[in-house]
């Protein structure tokens, strides 16, 4: 049987998974293995800078500085990177007889066996040599079969051209059986050997993994092992990569992940060595090679743990975008910043266009809590063109999350009031003092050239 796809569609479906990567596929109807290296790279930046600010306001003393203290907390939860799980079993009805349907495509036989009556509805396919079937009845019926070390399938029926169908019964060799219940297999159940036929497991197969060191084995884990053609060489070359414990279900993920030892030297040489199993699962399934890591050493962007590598593939964080930010003058920015800043989309072109109207150097967790508050250039210019500058970030969190606008202070200007402390817009704002209740006092015959005092009216009205 030609089980030569099976690692590609492994393949393709842990690589097509984004966060949690789990694939199930089958080697026939009967054997379904299932890898799941529990890959989670889910980034998820908890910004929180901002709850509306409300000042403390004691109308009895004359100097109002809001305490405004705003601390974004940006964190990125851990990379949950789990043990490998394999999970191999043995399922569906008894395969045993059944109807088979053929079709010869060159130097290969396709034979689908299928339920033989309509209570059981199950069917499976697979590819087998030409050359084991030499005696293949053409134009009228006749009887075939093919023997294996598991046992024999029985084939009767005919072809008619390259297309043939009829009935089969594949009968187990107990011999074999014995041999692989004696040999150190545990958990083998009758229906096994079907699986064991196809697979073309052998005697040679098993004693190769028992010298090894794989003799107390579980035989759905064997069906897999062999389907996924886990050979001497294969064993042993990632032993000699730095894995000499590795584990039935640890090999299981790497044949299908196509690991190979020179992928495992290639992230050694890259600085990654002794890299727990589960993760060069991890590496590979989001196709975390060479290449990739020394984009970011060329960059000097070197060192990258582990996990933060896995956030950075996951969230298509590239060297360029890195050097994006470097050459806005964010060098030698940890990991975790990179990642939130990613996940919240702050891109070089963004921080642009604040240095573009001369506000820079601003810090990291102020860039992540302005683009959270979505403040924008737009924003922080219309306050300048108001007469503040040089604001700290931090008052521009705050009126932003106050909802303060540069037409809140051309509000109070048309009214007479120029040159408001910045400070003290905020104790304005969450007091309710606005333009329109300002000048609904004044039409009301309070008049004074201190907003201090309107706060301290609207507070004794409250």
């Amino acid at each position: 049987m030609n089980n030569s796809t099976i690692p590609a569609l492994f393949r393709k479906c842990l690589l097509a998974a984004g966060s949690l990567l789990l694939c199930t596929t089958s080697v026939n109807a009967q054997v379904v293995t299932t890898v799941a290296p529990l890959v989670s790279p889910v980034v998820t930046a908890v910004i929180a800078p901002v709850h509306p600010v409300i000042p403390p306001v004691n109308p009895v003393i004359a100097d109002i500085s809001p305490a405004i203290n705003i601390d974004p907390q940006v964190s990125v939860d851990d990379i949950d990177v789990g043990d490998i799980d394999v999970d191999v079993n043995v399922i569906g009805p008894d395969m045993t007889e059944g109807k088979w349907f053929a079709t010869i495509k060159g130097d290969k036989i396709r034979i689908e066996f299928r339920a033989d009556s309509d209570d059981n509805h199950w069917s499976n396919d697979a590819d087998f040599a030409l050359s084991e079937f030499p005696n293949l009845p053409k134009g009228q019926k006749g009887e075939f079969s093919l023997t294996r070390d598991a046992g024999t399938i029985v084939f009767n029926g005919k072809f008619d051209d390259d297309m043939g169908f009829g009935t089969y019964k594949f009968s187990a060799n107990k011999a074999f059986d014995d041999y692989i219940k004696s040999s150190g297999v545990t958990d083998v159940k009758d229906r096994d050997a079907f699986s064991f036929f196809m697979v073309d497991l052998k005697k040679s197969y098993v004693d190769m993994l028992a010298k090894n060191g794989f003799k107390d084995i579980k035989s759905h884990n064997l069906v897999a092992m062999s389907a996924m053609k886990v050979d001497e060489s294969f064993i042993q070359g990632i032993r000699s990569a730095g894995y000499s414990d590795i584990s039935v279900h640890q090999l299981i993920a790497m044949k299908s992940m196509n690991i190979t030892p020179a992928y495992i030297n290639e992230l050694a040489a890259m600085g990654y060595k002794d890299v727990p199993a589960h993760d060069v699962v991890a590496f590979k399934s989001m196709n975390i090679d060479a290449a990739y890591i020394k984009g970011f050493n060329d960059i000097g962007y070197t060192n990258t743990p582990i996990h933060s590598l896995i956030s950075f593939k996951s969230m298509d964080i590239t060297p360029e975008f890195i050097k994006g930010l470097n050459d806005m003058g964010y060098k030698d920015v940890a990991a975790h910043d990179i990642i939130s800043f990613k996940s919240m989309n702050i891109t070089a072109a963004y921080i642009k266009g604040f240095t573009d109207i001369g506000y820079t150097n601003i810090p990291i967790r102020s860039l992540v809590a302005f683009k959270s508050m979505e403040v924008t250039p737009a924003f922080i210019k219309g306050f300048m063109d108001m007469g503040y500058k040089d604001i700290d970030a931090h008052n521009i969190i705050a009126l932003k999350s106050l909802d303060i606008k540069p037409s809140f202070v051309d509000g109070f200007k048309k009214l007479g009031f120029t040159d408001i402390p910045l400070n003290e817009l905020p104790a304005l704002k969450s007091n309710g003092v606005t333009p329109e209740y300002v000048a609904s006092m004044q039409q009301k015959g309070f008049k004074s050239t201190s907003l201090r005092k309107y706060i301290q009216i609207k507070n004794s009205f409250n």
